[in-house]
């Protein structure tokens, strides 16, 4: 899947400055001669289906594709499917590099860290699991790479081309039949945070009891004043410093929590990684702003504007690339 560099001795070495047409078939076998030359051993067993730019997709690297689509994407590809999208892959790094944007390789494994760190995996662990299922880790890799690349290069583009008035907005929510003034006004959340520490190495008994005095804060928790006063009393436990959240900066699950939480009370115990965690909320009052109902009107048509930008450059690069179908 990766780029490589083709070499023939002989004939082939330097005509890619010729501009005849025979010249060019020629040098089109060059590029396939030195692709089945240059193939590990299994790889040489495997059927090219097509050249982009010089470069072979094969019957595997297909296979592999349909594979990760299974696995990350839960979409059950077809063969036809499977080579397109391999064919847009590697135009993504195509394009990307010719305007100077890539990914070296400590940026991927970064990616793929974290995507293994997401499943409570290390990037070993994660490896070998993609291995049983049958899928070498570099194909995902690969398609991190594209993604990576190309939206820097998208980005790069679409900033210049699109934008999104609030006329746009203001169309598009009353489309679905939203009140255009409630759509200026969002609520403002002052919140302060309460963690009681936990170890990683506690036991299931201890982490139980810090639970329980958890839940019995929140019952006699009665204002911010004098309930942070109470946490800052108990053993281990860290109150952070107030801070304004606005309810267009935070997703709808949280926002409905905050909204049902009576200001002066606790939001209920979450076990996180640092310990039992809830929060505070010392004030909600509503606000001239922009309503989390317009930043995502907003956000939607930003990314259906980036899809558009993105899909005119990939079939503009499709146009100039040469693809060459076994």
């Amino acid at each position: 899947m990766l780029g490589r560099s083709w070499v023939w001795e002989g004939w082939c070495a330097g005509r890619d400055r010729v501009a005849g047409p025979v010249v060019r078939a020629l040098l089109l076998g060059c590029a396939v001669f030195a692709a089945a030359a240059t193939l590990p051993q299994p790889v040489r067993a495997q059927q090219i289906l097509v050249l982009v730019q010089g470069q072979p997709i094969t019957s595997f690297d297909v296979a592999q594709r349909i594979k990760l689509a299974q696995l990350t994407e839960r979409q059950n590809l077809s063969q036809k499917q499977a080579l397109e999208e391999l064919i847009d892959q590697r135009l993504k790094v195509v394009t990307a590099e010719r305007f100077g944007i890539t990914a070296d390789k400590d940026e991927i494994e970064k990616l793929f860290a974290r995507m293994g760190s997401r499943s409570g995996r290390s990037p070993e662990q994660l490896t070998q699991a993609l291995a049983q299922s049958g899928l070498d880790a570099a194909m995902l890799k690969a398609k991190m790479r594209a993604d990576y690349v190309w939206n820097n290069y998208v980005r790069g583009r679409f900033s210049s081309v699109a934008t999104v008035r609030d006329s746009d907005v203001f169309a598009a929510l009353q489309s679905k039949g939203e009140d255009l003034t409630r759509a200026q006004r969002t609520t403002e959340y002052t919140v302060r945070q309460i963690v009681l520490v936990v170890g990683r190495t506690a036991s299931p008994g201890e982490r139980s009891q810090r639970l329980a005095e958890a839940n019995g804060l929140r019952k006699q928790f009665s204002g911010c004043e004098s309930g942070v006063e109470t946490a800052r009393g108990m053993r281990e436990t860290v109150v952070r410093d107030p801070v304004i959240r606005t309810s267009a900066d935070v997703t709808a699950a949280v926002r409905k929590i905050m909204d049902d939480t009576p200001v002066g009370q606790l939001t209920a115990p979450e076990v996180t990684r640092a310990g039992i965690e809830m929060i505070a909320i010392c004030s909600r009052r509503e606000v001239v702003g922009e309503s989390a109902q317009k930043r995502e009107v907003r956000t939607d048509l930003e990314n259906k504007q980036f899809e558009a930008v993105s899909k005119k450059l990939l079939d503009d690069a499709r146009k100039s690339a040469m693809i060459q179908y076994r």
